[in-house]
């Protein structure tokens, strides 16, 4: 069933972290919880750093595995049914949070539902990007923990409403490395829109500055 909107905390349940330490809250389950939505709260798209501000009521909740999940209350996701996330808004800030949501799904996610998560939350991904993400569960069983709270987030000039281009950056041991996805807007929601060649996704450029990007914490 869909989970019902969530403050991002459960009754019983007690914050943690991610590898790097960044704050996740429990969610209730290992999905994840949608939280209310209010487009009210969405950034000020006249903004001069509209593309890289932070959605409003940014949480990251604790996945499977410890994966670190993204949740707004502005700009989705506002439903998760079956362990995919759907909903965002037609927004910068919702277009990032649904490129990283389908990486960490994809990633994450157990067997049965990060296959699903490719069939519907990547557009002409196939069967080259389930192989892909397939020997990235067979090499590293243990993926979900590398799922953290990103360092950065920015969607590239030359934003529309159909079409986004969301950097996101990853600490790693020399500065950051970033990775490039590039988003659609299909049927009423972000999707990824897979590169003929499916490595692309796990092309990453480092960084020794964060100049430019959002910090969505």
């Amino acid at each position: 069933m869909p989970s019902m909107p969530s403050t991002g905390r459960s009754a019983n349940g007690l914050p943690s972290m991610d590898l790097f330490g960044n704050r996740l809250d429990p969610a209730g389950n290992e999905a994840g919880a949608a939280l209310a939505q209010d487009a009210g709260r969405r950034p000020d798209p006249h903004a001069p750093d509209y593309l890289s501000i932070t959605p409003s009521g940014m949480v990251w909740q604790r996945g499977w595995g410890g994966a670190a999940l993204g949740v707004s209350r502005s700009d989705g996701p506002s439903r998760i049914d079956g362990g995919i996330a759907s909903g965002y808004a037609d927004t910068p800030q919702g277009a990032g949070l649904a490129a990283y949501d389908a990486l960490g799904r994809a990633l994450a996610a157990p067997d049965g539902v990060w296959q699903q998560v490719i069939a519907q939350r990547y557009v002409d991904g196939g069967q080259a990007l389930a192989s892909r993400f397939g020997r990235s569960h067979a090499t590293t069983p243990d993926m979900a923990k590398y799922v953290v709270v990103p360092d950065g987030i920015r969607v590239m000039p030359g934003y529309r409403p159909d079409f986004a281009v969301v950097q996101i950056a990853i600490r790693g041991k020399d500065g950051w490395g970033c990775s490039t996805w590039p988003m659609v807007w299909t049927n009423g929601d972000w999707k990824v829109r897979t590169p003929e060649n499916p490595d692309d996704l796990w092309a990453s450029q480092p960084l020794d500055s964060l100049t430019g990007f959002g910090v969505w914490k």
